[in-house]
């Protein structure tokens, strides 16, 4: 597989070029029609956000008949994040014996299981238990799509990416739109939270359909490859600090923009649409910018464009969250949206195969995912400290601020050559 790139330099559809030695020519499969790669794609975006739109707005009625603290119900939210980091490794592992295709299935399934199974709880230990399953199986999921995109998709990896991460917006908005209404009309929170468990397994019957069809990814030649990550290369740790930052800002600012805003005089129904600006603007960003790297080679341009915007916005919403709510909200949704999106472009701009893509992902996601962990409990511990959560968004504008840094660092998309899978 040749090294990442433009239309002529990108991945190609035989995910196993890498290993090429005295093995035995497979037949091509049958090639996947864009719109329905596509259409898997939004599916599994969609799946792998549906927690974190579905939970907080049923957090006061599950606090209310489970009896919650406000930590314990924190930890509906906190735990699934810190599960995916844990478990991201966990996809390259199983694909490592299962193939990606397989691997995603399976997971799925897991991930279905563990939804359902909230139709049943009753108390608060296993509600978050569920929770934690629930994320683990995300964070896996996680670092299998570049692999996925990069297999069925490998001329429109830039769009792709961008429908991708649009969906897990969207994900996250129709979970939370839907949580309500079901819980009043449909059998109370238990059914809300239970009923993605039917959406994951309606993803699993579909990517199965392929894969009986004939036109699954095929299995990587030359057996097993090795699950350790790629802890040794600078490119990965250079990935990973690409996704760290738009992960810190992205967990923390969902977590506190509202109190914030509440704190500074803004009603709470306000507060709510001044999120939601904040998160309908990533979906412009999502989807202008990273089609955009199908066709520009460079990436130090469209990440200067949203780091730069993330790190203004972070400052109006520091400086004056009150009368400066609206341009401080979309531009720190633009800039911070697109950073997020933007990265995972860069992990296929730094692969040499799909199965390096899974790796790549597992070790970045790893890191980003505890960096997203983290960015709310920092701020929120900052707040307590100081009785303030303007010093928690100042944090934020540092931290933006901070990663513009890895520009220095940034290369066009095949710029920087392979690395042996003997080093990793």
């Amino acid at each position: 597989m040749s090294a990442v790139g433009g239309p002529d330099h990108g991945m190609t559809t035989e995910p196993a070029v890498a290993d090429t030695t005295a093995e035995p020519v497979r037949p091509r499969p049958r090639a996947l029609s864009t719109w329905l790669a596509l259409t898997l794609v939004i599916a599994t975006g969609v799946n792998l956000r549906a927690i974190f739109g579905v939970t907080p707005p049923l957090v006061p009625v599950i606090s209310d008949e489970l009896s919650l603290s406000a930590t314990a119900a924190s930890l509906l939210t906190s735990v699934p994040i810190l599960a995916m980091a844990i478990c991201a490794p966990l996809g390259h592992a199983l694909t490592s014996r299962l193939g990606t295709d397989r691997a995603m299935i399976v997971l799925l399934a897991f991930l279905g299981i563990a939804e359902l199974s909230r139709l049943m709880m009753d108390a608060a230990v296993p509600l978050i238990v569920s929770a934690g399953l629930i994320g683990g199986s995300l964070g896996a999921i996680s670092t299998l799509v570049p692999a996925f995109i990069a297999h069925y998709l490998p001329r429109l990896r830039g769009l792709a990416t961008g429908v991708y991460s649009t969906s897990m917006a969207l994900g996250v908005g129709l979970a939370a739109g839907t949580a309500q209404p079901v819980t009043d009309h449909l059998g109370g929170w238990r059914v809300a939270l239970g009923l993605w468990g039917v959406a994951a397994f309606a993803l699993v019957l579909a990517l199965g359909a392929v894969r009986a069809s004939g036109r699954g990814m095929p299995r990587a030649a030359g057996g097993h490859h090795r699950v350790s990550l790629p802890l040794r290369e600078k490119r990965a740790w250079f990935v990973s600090a690409v996704y760290c930052v738009p992960m810190f800002l992205g967990f923390g600012v969902i977590a506190w923009l509202p109190s914030h805003f509440i704190e500074n005089g803004i009603s709470p129904g306000r507060a709510a649409f001044y999120l939601v600006l904040f998160q309908s603007i990533q979906l412009v960003s999502m989807l202008t910018l990273t089609p955009l790297t199908d066709r520009i080679p460079g990436r130090r341009g469209v990440f200067a464009t949203v780091m730069v915007t993330a790190t203004l916005g972070l400052l109006l919403l520091s400086m004056e969250p009150h009368g400066l709510a609206v341009p401080g909200a979309l531009l720190a949704g633009f800039g911070i949206g697109g950073a997020s999106s933007l990265a995972l472009v860069k992990v296929q701009d730094e692969a040499t195969s799909p199965q390096d893509a899974t790796r790549l992902s597992a070790m970045s996601m790893l890191l980003s995912f505890t960096a997203g962990a983290v960015g709310p409990f920092l701020m929120g511990a900052l707040a307590d400290l100081t009785g303030t959560l303007t010093w928690s968004f100042w944090l934020c504008f540092v931290v933006s601020a901070g990663g513009m840094l890895l520009l220095i660092g940034m290369h066009p998309a095949g710029h920087r050559v392979p690395s042996s899978p003997s080093t990793s």
